[in-house]
């Protein structure tokens, strides 16, 4: 199973305040303030959809903006390890 299934089986699985939490904290980790994303922090089947909407391409594309480690510190974060 590749990363992005790994990513949509753990979003698709765990309720919406599991998943806010877990949105805030990976937000965070990259010094994003959740108030930096208005409404759409609060709309968990906005954030749903976009994570079901991901490719292999589009997490390529934001490991490569935070850095390996990060990355996975973060996806180790969302998936409770």
């Amino acid at each position: 199973m590749n990363n992005t299934e790994n990513l949509k089986n753990t979003v698709s699985s765990i309720d919406d305040e599991a998943l806010r939490l877990k949105v805030e904290a990976v937000i965070t980790a990259l010094g994003i303030s959740p108030n930096a994303l208005g409404q759409k922090f609060n709309d968990m089947s906005f954030i749903r959809n976009a994570v079901m909407n991901m490719n292999e391409q589009d997490l390529y594309n934001i490991i490569s903006v935070v850095g390996t480690e990060n990355a996975q510190s973060i996806l180790g974060n969302i998936q409770g390890k």
